[in-house]
């Protein structure tokens, strides 16, 4: 069995927090671009577009544009679990700590 420092388990609850942190900085910046950049250069595409395949290329931004807001909000369920799981790790770590002393 590995016994752990109690330094040893804030550091790594502070990692995972650290990580889930990340996640979630990463999944509003894929929101703020599916929100701003993506409208707008699909607008660009629609009024500049000429020919048969503009409906079809709007079709497919707005495809990709959904598929960034669902990415998104994968990478925030995960970091919801990362942060769910750290703290039940931390909790149980520190009571065998407790226990073994």
């Amino acid at each position: 069995m590995i016994r752990k420092t109690k330094e040893e388990i804030e550091i790594e609850f502070s990692k995972a927090i650290d990580q889930a942190t990340e996640l979630e900085n990463l999944a509003e910046d894929l929101s703020r671009v599916a929100r701003g950049g993506m409208e707008s250069a699909l607008m660009i595409l629609k009024n500049n577009w000429r020919g048969d395949t503009g409906g079809s290329i709007e079709l497919t931004g707005r495809r990709t544009t959904a598929e960034i807001y669902r990415t998104a909000d994968d990478l925030l369920r995960v970091a919801k679990t990362i942060r769910t799981t750290a703290d039940l790790v931390y909790k149980a770590e520190k009571s065998a700590i407790y226990l073994c002393n």
